[in-house]
């Protein structure tokens, strides 16, 4: 057995890696389209906003608390599509 093969988990393939990173971004972006899709048909763009910071202050702290860039990454990816969200609402 190799070095390799002795550090990997009993339940992982040597080839295989945890694909928890890309889980937590895209449920942030799940959660995100959904309460913005919820405040387009209520036309509750406020809510939308008070609700997009929540979430970004959230996945602040908890990338910090769990030491995971993928919460970070989570909440920028919901903080810059939810300003230009927000930014195209107000044009329209």
């Amino acid at each position: 057995m190799t070095e390799e093969e002795q550090l990997q988990p009993p339940n992982q393939l040597p080839g295989n890696k945890p694909q928890g990173g890309i889980k937590i971004v895209g449920i942030n972006l799940a959660v995100f389209v959904g309460y913005t899709l919820l405040s387009l048909l209520t036309d509750g763009g406020v809510i939308a906003g008070l609700l997009m910071v929540a979430q970004v202050i959230v996945c602040i702290i908890l990338s910090l608390y769990f030491r995971k860039w993928s919460w970070f990454l989570g909440g920028l990816l919901v903080l810059v599509i939810g300003f230009s969200t927000c930014v195209a609402m107000i044009r329209i």
